[in-house]
């Protein structure tokens, strides 16, 4: 009896499994008399969320235009604001996206991240090129994965559709660039 519960809560877990990822001890059991086989449900879409790597991306801080040769300097009190890329369009939440986050990589991202501050920082323009500082936030990118199962045993899987997504981490890691002029 005792191992028919065990077998059972293996068999649970390995439905949460991503696709290609075999869970450990799940195979490892047979099979036996009065025990059913698992199926899975072909038409059930899941997803998981899969190479998360850090990447910074533009606020809404940005210094005027100047042509070089010359030292630029933005220097103001502002509120920087840097907002997720999600949109949910593979009909996953952004709590439930934000949350695996947390979850497989241990970041602390959300839909959006302002800090209000007096920034400041400068930068040599070189000659002849026009150039602003644009101030960039840490963020954490991945991309959010939708599959389903193709076999009733759970054996195969195949990639319904994916999307990448950029989440600000909350924290205070800023950095300014130079960047040109667009025209």
């Amino acid at each position: 009896m005792r191992v028919r519960r065990l077998v059972g809560v293996v068999a649970g877990v390995a439905g949460l499994v991503a696709p290609g990822v075999v869970a450990v001890g799940a195979a490892a059991a047979p099979v036996g008399e009065g025990q059913v086989a698992k199926k899975c449900n072909t038409k059930e879409i899941n997803w998981y969320v899969r190479g998360g790597k850090e990447v910074y991306v533009g606020t809404n801080l940005y210094s005027d235009w100047m042509e070089g040769p010359g030292r630029i300097t933005y220097s103001k009190t502002a509120t920087s604001e840097s907002n997720s890329s999600w949109s949910g369009d593979l009909g996953v939440s952004i709590n439930m996206v934000i949350g695996e986050i947390q979850n497989k990589y241990s970041k602390t991202v959300g839909k959006s991240h302002s800090v209000s501050d007096s920034w400041s920082y400068t930068a040599e323009v070189p000659a002849n090129k026009v150039r602003r500082l644009h101030q960039l936030k840490q963020s954490w990118r991945v991309q959010v994965v939708r599959w389903r199962y193709t076999t009733s045993d759970c054996k195969k899987t195949k990639e319904v559709s994916s999307k990448t997504a950029t989440f600000p981490v909350k924290n205070h890691d800023y950095m300014w660039i130079l960047v040109g002029h667009a025209g």
